[in-house]
């Protein structure tokens, strides 16, 4: 079967302030900017439109901010689930216990992608204090659930010596997928 990828951020709301987080490098955090769900219904007719002239089925890769702090995230995968599609949420570990990560599976959810930019140190100073335990712990808890846990890693001038290390602790920690991208490092 031919898929089509669609990275769609449904919020910019976020537990995290990350050092190389465009929403937050830009000032547009003052006011988080949110979809509604009829917002919400359009995208999906239009990605079905798409979906009919392209012949290809889509794999959406929902994100934010954390997309789980969205208000009508669980209501969004329902309509996901009942099209049929696959998808992955790109998001945070603070608000995932082995009930959510049931819930998302069962709405059709097949990966989830978590963020570690640096061994504990370097990663908690780029994102949030206690953000490097917490990712590690939900990717047990998302396995649990039978979902794929991809780790990424933004490169960037304050971890990219730490990068060899970092692959060790992702192994050990049994990631499913290890991906990485380079930060613009605005600040």
């Amino acid at each position: 079967m031919k898929y089509f990828s669609f990275q769609w951020h449904i919020t910019e709301e976020c537990d995290q302030r990350c050092k190389h987080c465009y929403i937050y490098a830009l000032g547009s955090h003052a006011q988080f900017k949110m979809m509604t769900l009829s917002e919400m219904d359009r995208v999906i007719d239009n990605i079905e439109t798409f979906k009919k002239k392209a012949n290809r089925e889509p794999y959406l890769y929902i994100t934010g901010g954390d997309p789980i702090l969205h208000p009508q995230f669980w209501e969004l995968l329902e309509r996901v689930k009942k099209k049929g599609w696959r998808m992955a949420i790109l998001g945070n570990p603070f608000h995932i216990d082995l009930e959510s990560a049931k819930r998302m599976h069962e709405c059709g959810v097949r990966k989830y992608q978590l963020s570690l930019d640096g061994l504990k140190p370097t990663h908690d100073r780029i994102r949030m204090e206690g953000s490097y335990d917490a990712t590690i712990k939900t990717v047990k808890t998302l396995q649990k659930a039978s979902i794929q846990v991809a780790c990424m890693t933004t490169v960037s001038k304050w971890n990219y010596q730490e990068i060899p290390s970092l692959i060790d602790e992702v192994v050990k920690a049994n990631f499913d997928i290890f991906a990485f991208a380079r930060s613009e490092e605005r600040r």
